[in-house]
């Protein structure tokens, strides 16, 4: 009886082994779970350092101009303290974004390959 008990369990262990190669889901599970360990690994920490060099340059430009203009405009108000002063800020301030903008864009430009064919 003893024979036939451990033939029957080795039949059992044979069909559960089977049945469990035949799960469509196992392989897909297995994958997903291998990508999602090798991409925790790899992931990298976000500072706000690779925040700003993510940014696109016309877009970080932009700020870069604008933050220029805002000094500006802020030594021109102390210095003189005038209504003129205040619109001078203003439009320095506003050409600055546009100068920032102008530069950035050029800066993309050259990055872009549309031009170039494989």
């Amino acid at each position: 009886m003893s024979q036939q008990d451990d033939e029957i369990r080795r039949l059992q262990r044979l069909r559960d082994e089977q049945l469990s190669a035949r799960d469509p889901t196992a392989k897909v599970r297995a994958t997903q779970q291998r990508l999602a360990a090798r991409r925790r690994s790899t992931r990298k920490k976000a500072s706000v350092w690779t925040v700003i060099q993510d940014l696109p340059a016309k877009w970080l430009w932009m700020i870069v101009g604008l933050l220029v203009g805002l000094a500006v405009a802020v030594i021109i108000n102390i210095i003189a303290q005038a209504q003129w002063a205040q619109i001078v800020g203003g439009v320095v301030v506003v050409f600055g974004l546009v100068a920032g903008r102008v530069m950035g864009a050029i800066r993309d430009w050259g990055d872009e390959d549309w031009g170039r064919k494989y």
